[in-house]
């Protein structure tokens, strides 16, 4: 240490260790062998000034500028670079292993690594304490052991598998020794040990075990297998039972066949031609003489005789409806069961279809037609089943419900067929009956030729002899005679208009209706129109014009029909409405014809008349050739000489001279562009109007061109291109017109608008050509300046080959030798080099994922921009991603996988481009996200695979571990045979040898035994209706769950029915019915499962719901029928009582002929002789008598109009109830109408018309009903309504009619008054010829001279005269624009209203127009131009009106409203128009001035080319020289020059998140505004975002993600914009809002996976921390099976590197135990009346606990339930009652939701409760040889019985007891019920009485015959 600074320096180095490089130290090897060299360096690579290098606290080199100092103890080893700062060390020791430091100064960084020196291994030994070992008996124990090797770790392998410590296998001694604890079989090796460090490895040679074991897995094969739906085999089988077992050494067999052993030591049984003693448990039993251990296994073989024959057969009397039928099949051979189907389909039983116990007999009661079918019995047995042949089911019935079809109406002379049909099989037989005879047998009848007498009923009777049943229908027949004659005849005079007119209709034959018919139409009377009473007479009451027809009338009964033929109806009338056709206009020379016609019968005659007098007589008046004289009135009057009336009408011919000449002249100089010119048009003739066409179109006036007064001039006052066209002028009156041939104006004018075609842009060495044109008239000549100075003339020019010299501006000048004028146009031509080159080179190192990374692209040419591409798509700057400022190079931050591709760079210009060749791009990373792909579940014996695959660059390299210990290297591992020890966690690890980095996954497997054995067996008692029965399923092997199956569907627990714990046991708590059926119990696990064979379960019950068939209602003299049914297994037993005495024996008891005293209650006991149970029903018959008449009768007087009246229905039978009908329908009691009590009486309170009809009663009981015949009823009343029919107004000279009519029955007599004088009698009423005098009250008086009633009714007539002149005229001076103007209509007439119109629109009064008080005078008072138009007035009265013809207002005006059109604005050298309009009539004149001196006249100027000194005011004065007025406009001219250049430039440091940063937009030319756009949209200034004041800055406050983006600036001026390049912004940012995704609560024994993520830029790294310290690192951390220590916080923290900013997030985890079992408990047996507790037992936590009953919640809080109580987890019955039957289950509740507890049936035993002994009180000897008494009692469960006789006990018990009928038997019989579970009894006597003559032997004799009579009864039982 010579040097101070040195000592300076170390001192400096050793304090100085802040790290901020981010560098590491990357040794050349490590670890490394003893003696070996190695080299540390520094990555990345960097040149270091100032430093040191040190081991552990030593400092091995110091370097400095200009020199290094080696430490004394390393001199000789080491060696230094400076300038990568590399460290190389030779000949390593072991004591060279430790930490390594470099430590820089000058840069500041440290980085260290850590080296471990080791030495080699050699001579692996490997020992064991024993080889020969028993399984599950023996320990093996292996030690492993080296000669020499350092830092050394242990794998220990079982063949190719990798051992795994476990509770059987432990490693000690730093893993050198193995101990098998209880060896098994798959144990046996070879095992090896492996020895590693670092640096080497070595092996131990392999040493393999020799396990015994056995037997095990012990199997048995029975040859054949049983047939699939067969559970035995057939007498005669050869059958072979084969036994093995897994076993060393092998084992020994031994067979036992029921319990004894057979002489047969192999492994296999045979036998021989089996019969039915050879059935029986077979057991093998395999021993091993080693291990001395035994294995059984036993199977059930069944040997069965096969079914041979089954035959179905009737038994008893065939099938007939209701009544009981009996099926009997018959089998021969053993059978288990029998199937009975219908139609192919299994029977279901029911009430009325029920089987014998042995299945053989079916009884059907009572049958019913859906029994109908092809019924079949199939036998089964164990190996066989057999089907009967087909027995076809067809049930008799009827008649029922018979039917007459025919007519109910015949015709006199006619024959008519009757049909009798009904319901019966088998068919009917029929007789009919007419009026009470018999006429004839058959089907059908069919009478003679009809006469009136044979009118009547007829009557069929259908019967069936089969059923003895009879059935009638009844059906009337109405005969007619047939219309022959209808003919219409006239009453009275001929047809005169309103006048009254009648015809009549003359009909022979019945007739029931007559019709009126016009013109084929039906015809209805009205106000005019009246009808007869029975519509034989039409009378028109003032027949009119609309009568004229064709009337006809139609008479008709049902059967027959007749029309009169037609008669013409014609009535004469007129003239009416004459009207003239002809023109309204004439032209001089032409003649014209006028028609004169009019509405007349007879036709009219008619005279003319022109302007008064007369000219001619006839319809058609045809004038001579028409002069300007002819012009005037025509008027034509109609005469009809019959009715003596005439009718005038007039029409107002106008006479012109046609058009004869149209031709366009012009006036004035030829068009000169921008000059005045005019065009006039002459015409020859009357000329109404004249318009003008350009090219076809009409012409309107503008600002530009205007028309003369009378249209016959059109001057354009500064003519311009537009105007060049095809003119004409078209003169016109109504009649004729003319238009003049075609003028065509061409405009001279220009140039204008120079254009220079050809390229902006040009490449060296090319030529190109520019092309100028101009619009002009006659065309332009062209000149060519380049940079100024003139090169060629002509409209092209063409360049010579391009050099950059060639750049500048290239100007075109157009001239016009006519109008002398020139325009000039410039052009910029920019000349560049092509682009040659573009290729993509690697600056600095190869990609290394999450490193950076650099490319760029090499150019040649002139460049404007370069892009650059990924796999051919365009790349874009990112957050990990930069481009440079000219955009030549590409930077990753951090190169990713995402990167990889080919990669392009294009270098453009706007005329070549180059796109480089491809660069591959690959990066190094992984290993990651490694998955393991196997089974999670397997069974034993089998193989397993593992594959382990992980994304990896280059791929990875895999180890394998077993519960954390070495098994296997490489991708893939295959274990050996599996046992329950091959369960646990295998661990695959992925490392990557380039990367140094490895991740590991981890999989977990189970292991399971396969299911081998499952089997339903009977626990307990046999299965009885009503009582507890159970099944067990007996299984072999790993069993996961159990389900039971019922006939193949799977079996749930309900009410009735509860499963054990684990499923393996099915309770019945009372079977039943239902529960009939297979049953199997199916065992599985994961791998495998089993199901049982068939266990059979049939159930003995009955009888129940026993049900009567049969009616309830009677008719006296019928025979019933009931039957009696009832569900029973077996067949029960009927006995029928009738109110309480027994009557008969039988299900089908049939009743005699009824009378009333058969009325009362039939009973039916059902009566089971094996459950011993009767069961009884009743039903109620009523009876009643037939009814026989029905008849509608009057009470008191006739039907009167609003007067009471009243119908009785006399009957004759049994009624229940009575209905009245009108016209058909149903009639029900309203506020008019009543009912009696009974309904036999109906009263019209007020009788009104609406009542008439036909009324009929109907009277009826449930069995019969009658309806009378119809009683027609008709209301007599009126006059009601009177009306007037006529017209309210009418004019003078005209003839009214007035029509009165009212509605009245009969018809009114009529009277007429005039203002209160009597004028006319009748119902028609006609005036003369009207004036003004007939105005005034026409009274009409209608009177019914039968109600004596009349009524009155009044009109109006008002008499006006006719409108026959009207004419608009002008009041005062002609209309001028603002001031008063006045038209007024004149008249002649009476006027009711006038009514002004305007353009043929009506015209109402508003601010400006006003009407006279009477409406005739039209003023304006202030006229406007809106107001012009044509203008006409209409005067009015009721019957008349005429309009006037039209007056045209036209009104002058202006100038108004000038308008100049131009641009506002313009840029420097272009030349404006400016264009001034007014509206004007007449026309304005134009004057131009610019800043306030003239410059012009006309209404067009137009600037030469502006400079900015062309910048002012335009104004136009507008001056019309009619209205004396002017008016001025001006409009300011801005200009203004081009924008040419915009650019985005960033200004200070680059983005960063909530920090300032700001833009500039660099701009040239006259700029108006900025605007700023983000990814192609608008961006405006918000609380983040300024814009300085002249929008050319861009400031982000505080810069944000959301403004990442691609940003340009737009620089603009009115007349030109330009846009910038884009400027890409991307922000850094983050963590920010971490989240962790996982549950809030959790339950013990799951594991919980936790998901942290944030959002950041670059992406985050992640630490988890529980409850503060440290558990993971990376986004998921995934916990072990939870405990309840588990509970607390977890916590996520997010780093980013790059901000050095972090950010946390916490999660509180819950941790509740979960629940594992609910059960129901009861506290003790429950007996009524008794306390009972039921407890919810519940393990693990729960929040809740609720009560269900019969799944619904229980209800505490009404009175069924109101002596149970909760406490707690209990339910508390206070006391236990019947009514709490039910079943109850428990809901225990937590966080995770319900668990609910298997139903627990609540059963309540009680009674007994009411003893009943029935029996015979009273028995006569001789009628009956025994007598039988039955005991029953209301009890659960069923009672014992016991019975006493005079107080002395008889031997034996039961429900029944039978005695011999003798007098010593007489006496009192005791029964005594006794509950065996209550313990309670009850007893219950009864007195027999014996009478008659006894033989009976002493008592002694007889107590035996008792005993014989019991046991007999008993035997039954």
């Amino acid at each position: 240490m010579d040097h101070p600074l040195v000592l300076v320096l170390i001192l400096v180095l050793l304090n100085f260790n802040t790290d901020v490089s981010g560098q590491v130290v990357v040794p050349s090897m490590n670890p490394l062998a003893v003696g070996s060299n190695v080299t540390l360096n520094l990555v990345p690579e960097s040149p270091i000034n100032i430093g040191t290098w040190s081991y552990e606290t030593t400092t091995i080199v110091l370097f400095y500028p200009g020199g290094s100092i080696v430490s004394t103890s390393y001199q000789g080893r080491v060696s230094f670079n400076r300038s990568s700062a590399e460290l190389s060390i030779s000949s390593l020791q072991l004591n060279d292993s430790g930490l390594y430091t470099v430590q820089g100064m000058e840069p500041v960084l440290t980085a260290v690594v850590t080296l471990s020196v080791q030495e080699p291994i050699s001579n692996v030994t490997l020992r064991a304490n024993a080889t020969d070992l028993v399984e599950l008996n023996d320990t093996a124990i292996f030690t492993c052991s080296v000669s020499s090797g350092t830092s050394l770790s242990y794998r220990w392998m079982n063949g190719s598998s990798e051992v795994a410590a476990s509770d059987r296998v432990r490693l000690g001694v730093g893993n050198s020794t193995l101990s098998i604890v209880s060896v098994t079989r798959y144990d046996e090796g070879p095992f090896r040990c492996e020895v590693i460090n670092g640096i080497s490895n070595g092996t131990s040679q392999p040493i393999g075990l020799n396990v015994r074991y056995g037997p095990s897995n012990l199997t048995m094969m029975v040859v054949p297998e049983m047939t699939i739906g067969h559970t035995a085999y057939k007498t005669g089988s050869d059958i072979t039972l084969s036994c093995s077992a897994q076993s060393k050494p092998a084992v020994s067999y031994k067979w036992r066949f029921n319990g004894v052993f057979l002489n047969e030591q192999s492994p296999q049984l045979s036998l021989q031609n089996t019969r039915e003693n050879q059935t029986g448990s077979y057991t093998c039993l395999a021993h091993n003489n080693v291990t001395l251990r035994y294995a059984t296994m036993t199977t059930m073989i069944k040997i069965v005789e096969p079914i041979s024959a089954v035959s179905l057969n009737r038994d008893g009397k065939p099938p007939i409806l209701d009544q009981s039928f009996t099926l009997r099949c018959e089998v021969t051979g053993p059978v288990d069961y029998i199937h009975w189907l219908i139609n192919g389909q299994v029977i279901s039983l029911n009430n009325r279809t029920f089987c014998s116990t042995d299945n053989k007999t079916m009884v059907i009661n009572p049958i019913q037609f859906s029994d109908s079918g092809e019924y079949i019995c199939e036998a089964f047995n164990a190996v066989s089943n057999k089907t009967s042949m087909t027995y076809t089911l067809v049930v008799n019935y009827g008649p029922e419900m018979p039917v007459i079809t025919g007519p109910a109406l015949g015709e006199t002379g006619h024959n008519l067929t009757f049909n009798c049909s009904a319901s019966s099989q088998p068919p009917s037989q029929f007789s009919w009956f007419f009026n009470g005879s018999q006429v004839v047998t058959g089907s059908v009848y069919e009478t003679g030729p009809l006469t009136l007498a044979s009118h009547g009923g007829y009557t069929c009777m259908a019967f069936n002899n089969i059923t003895g049943r009879n059935s009638t229908v009844s059906k009337m027949l109405i005969v007619i005679e047939p219309v022959t004659m209808a003919m219409v005849k006239v009453m009275g005079a001929q047809p005169i208009a309103d006048n009254m007119f009648t015809l009549t209709c003359e009909t022979t034959g019945t007739i029931y209706s007559i019709h009126w018919m016009k013109n084929s139409w039906p015809l209805y009377a009205d106000n005019r129109t009246d009808f007869s009473m029975n519509n034989n007479t039409l009378t028109f009451n003032s027949v009119q014009d609309s009568d004229i027809g064709d009337y006809q009338c139609s008479a008709s009964n049902p059967l027959s029909n007749m029309t009169s033929s037609n008669y013409r109806l014609i009535v004469n009338y007129g003239p009416e409405m004459p009207v003239i056709t002809g023109p309204a206009l004439g032209e001089t020379g032409h003649n014209l014809t006028f028609n004169c016609s009019a509405s007349s019968q007879p036709p009219s005659q008619f005279s003319w008349f022109f302007n008064g007098s007369q000219v001619v007589t006839g319809s058609v008046y045809e004038t001579g050739p028409l002069t300007l004289a002819s012009h005037g009135e025509y008027t034509c009057m109609a005469f009809n000489n019959v009715t003596g009336r005439n009718s005038t009408v007039s029409k107002m011919l106008i006479v012109i001279e046609p058009v004869t000449m149209a031709m366009v002249k012009v006036m004035g100089a030829q068009p000169i562009a921008d000059n005045m010119f005019t065009l006039t048009c002459e015409t020859t003739g009357t000329i109404y109007s004249i318009h003008w066409m350009k090219n076809s179109w009409p012409l309107y006036a503008d600002n530009r061109t205007d028309f003369s007064m009378n249209n016959n001039t059109l001057t354009f006052n500064s003519v311009q291109d537009s105007d060049i066209g095809d003119y004409q002028c078209s003169a016109s009156n109504p009649l004729s017109n003319m238009t003049s041939s075609n003028y065509r104006l061409i405009v001279n004018y220009g140039p204008e608008m120079p254009v220079i075609t050809g390229p902006a842009l040009g490449e060296t060495g090319h030529n190109l050509t520019f092309n100028c044109s101009a619009s002009s008239q006659p065309p332009s000549q062209f000149s060519w300046f380049f940079n100024g100075s003139q090169v060629v003339t002509g409209s092209v020019y063409e360049t010579g080959p391009l050099t950059l010299a060639s750049h500048g501006e290239y100007t075109c000048m157009a001239f016009n030798n006519v109008t002398g004028r020139n325009s000039t146009v410039s052009k910029m031509l920019i000349v560049i080099e092509p682009v040659t080159m573009a290729m993509v080179k690697v600056m600095g190192a190869q990609p290394i994922a999450d490193n950076m990374f650099t490319l760029t692209c090499e150019t040649t040419g002139t460049i404007y921009s370069i892009h650059w591409m990924k796999n051919s798509w365009p790349l874009y700057a990112d957050n990990r991603t930069d481009f440079s400022i000219n955009n030549n190079t590409l930077t990753f931050n951090s190169v990713q996988h995402s990167d990889n591709g080919d990669y392009q760079c294009s270098a453009y210009n706007p005329l070549s481009n180059m796109t480089s060749t491809e660069y591959r791009l690959i990066v190094n990373y992984g290993p990651e996200r490694p998955v393991i792909m196997s089974s999670d579940i397997a069974m034993t014996g089998h193989i397993v695979t593992f594959n382990c695959s992980a994304s990896s660059q280059p791929p990875s390299q895999f180890s394998w571990f077993f519960n954390g210990s070495s098994v296997e290297t490489g991708s893939v591992y295959e274990t050996d045979p599996l046992t329950l020890a091959s369960h646990g966690e295998y661990t695959c690890v992925a490392f990557n040898n380039i990367t140094d980095r490895n991740s590991t996954a981890s999989k977990m497997l189970t292991i399971i035994a396969p299911v081998t054995m499952t089997m339903v067996k009977v626990i307990g008692a046999q299965p009885i209706l009503n009582e507890r029965f159970s099944l067990t399923c007996e299984t072999a092997g790993t069993v996961y769950s159990i389900q039971w199956m019922r006939n193949g569907w799977p079996l749930y627990a309900d009410n009735r029915t509860d499963f054990s714990m684990n499923n393996n046991t099915l309770t019945f708590n009372s079977v039943q019915d239902s529960d009939i059926g297979d049953y199997q119990c199916s065992a599985s696990n994961p791998l495998s499962n089993m199901t049982s064979s068939n266990y059979r379960l049939i159930v003995n019950y009955g009888p129940e719901m026993p049900v009567i068939t049969g009616p309830a209602l009677g008719e006296t003299g019928h025979n019933l029928t009931f039957n009696c049914s009832a569900s029973s297994q077996p067949p029960s037993q009927f006995i029928w009582f009738f109110n309480g005495s027994q009557v008969v024996t039988g299900s089908v008891y049939e009743t005699g002929p009824l009378t009333l005293a058969s009325h009362g209650e039939y009973t039916c006991m059902a009566f089971n002789n094996v459950t011993g149970r009767n069961s009884t029903v009743s039903k109620m018959l009523i009876v009643i008598e037939p009814v026989t008449m029905a008849m509608v009768k009057v009470m008191g007087a006739q039907p009167i109009a609003d007067n009471m009246f009243t119908l009785t229905c006399e009957t004759t039978g049994t009624i229940y109830s009575i209905h009245w009908m009108k016209n058909g329908w149903p009639l029900y009691a309203d506020n008019r109408t009543d009912f009696s009590m009974n309904n036999n009486t109906l009263t019209f309170n007020s009788v009104q018309d609406s009542d008439n009809g036909d009324y009929q009663c109907s009277a009826s009981n449930p069995l019969s009903n009658m309806t009378s015949s119809n009683y027609r009823l008709i209301v007599n009343y009126g006059p009601e309504r009177p009306v007037i029919m006529s017209p309210d107004i009418a004019m003078t000279g005209y003839i009214v009619t007035f029509n009165c009519t009212a509605s009245s029955q009969p018809p009114s007599q009529f009277s007429w008054f005039f203002n209160g004088s009597q004028v006319a009698a009748g119902s028609v009423y006609k005036t003369g010829p009207l004036t003004l005098a007939s105005h005034g009250e026409y009274t009409c008086v209608a009177f019914n001279n039968v109600t004596g009633r009349n009524r009155t009714v009044s009109k109006i007539l008002t008499v006006v005269e006719p409108v026959i002149m009207t004419m608009v005229k002008a009041m005062g001076s002609q209309p001028i624009l603002n001031q008063t103007f006045s038209l007024t209509c004149e008249t002649t007439g009476t006027i009711y209203s006038i009514q002004w119109m305007r353009n043929s629109w009506p015209l109402y009064a508003d601010n400006r127009t006003d009407f006279s008080i009477d409406n005739n005078t039209l003023t304006f008072n202030s006229v406007q131009h809106s107001d012009n138009g044509d203008y006409q007035c209409s005067a009015y009265n009721p019957l008349s009106n005429m309009t006037s013809t039209e007056y045209r207002l036209i009104v002058n005006y202006g100038p108004e409203r000038p308008v100049i059109m131009s641009p506002d604005i313009a840029m420097t050298g272009y030349i404006v128009t400016f264009n001034c309009t007014a509206s004007s009539q007449p026309p304005s004149q134009f004057s131009w001035f610019f800043n306030g001196s003239q410059v012009a006249a006309g209404s067009v100027y137009k600037t030469g080319p502006l400079t900015l000194a062309s910048h002012g005011e335009y104004t136009c004065v507008a001056f019309n020289n009619v209205t004396g007025r002017n008016r001025t406009v001006s409009k300011i001219l801005t200009v203004v020059e081009p924008v040419i250049m915009t650019m985005v430039k960033a200004m200070g440091s680059q983005p960063i998140l909530n920090q300032t940063f700001s833009l500039t937009c660099e701009t040239t030319g006259t700029i108006y505004s900025i605007q700023w756009m983000r990814n192609s949209w608008p961006l405006y200034a918000d609380n983040r975002t300024d814009f300085s004041i002249d929008n050319n800055t861009l400031t982000f406050n505080s810069v944000q993600h959301s403004d990442n983006g691609d940003y340009q600036c737009s620089a603009y001026n009115p007349l030109s914009n330009m846009t910038s390049t884009e400027y890409r912004l991307i922000v850094n940012y983050g963590p920010e809002r971490p989240v962790i995704m996982s549950p809030d609560i959790a339950m013990t024994g799951y594991i919980v996976t936790f998901n942290c993520t944030a959002s950041s830029q670059p992406p985050s790294q992640f630490s988890w921390f529980f409850n503060g310290s440290q558990v993971a690192a990376g986004s998921v951390y995934k916990t072990g099976p939870l405990t309840l220590a588990s509970h607390g916080e977890y916590t996520c923290v997010a780093f980013n590197n790059l901000t050095v900013r972090n950010s946390t997030v916490s999660k509180m985890l819950t941790i509740i135990e979960a629940i594992t079992s609910v059960t129901v408990k009861r506290n003790k047996l429950p007996i009524a009346s008794d306390n009972l507790t039921l407890t919810c037992d519940v393990t693990g936590h729960y929040d809740t606990i609720y009560w269900m009953k019969d799944n619904l919640s229980l209800v505490l809080n009404n009175t069924l339930n109101s002596d149970i109580t909760i406490s707690n987890n209990s339910l508390h019955f206070s006391p236990v009652k019947v009514s709490n039957d039910g079943n109850y289950q428990c809901v225990a509740t937590n966080l995770f939701g319900p668990n609910t507890s298997p139903k627990y049936q609540l059963l309540v035993n009680y009674g007994p409760k009411s003893v009943n002994i029935s029996g015979p009180v009273s028995v006569v000897i001789g009628s009956v040889t025994t007598v039988t008494l039955k005991c029953s009692a209301d009890s659960r469960p069923i009672s014992e019985y016991g019975w006493k006789f005079n107080n002395q006990s008889v031997l034996g018990t039961g429900p029944m007891i039978a005695v011999i009928a003798s007098l010593e038997n007489a006496g009192d019989y005791t029964c005594v019920a006794k509950n065996p579970v209550t313990n309670i009894s009850m007893s219950n006597t009864i007195s027999v009485d014996v009478t008659g003559h006894s033989n009976a032997p002493p008592f002694q004799a007889r107590v035996g015959l008792m005993l014989t009579a019991l046991l007999a009864l008993s035997l039954c039982l």
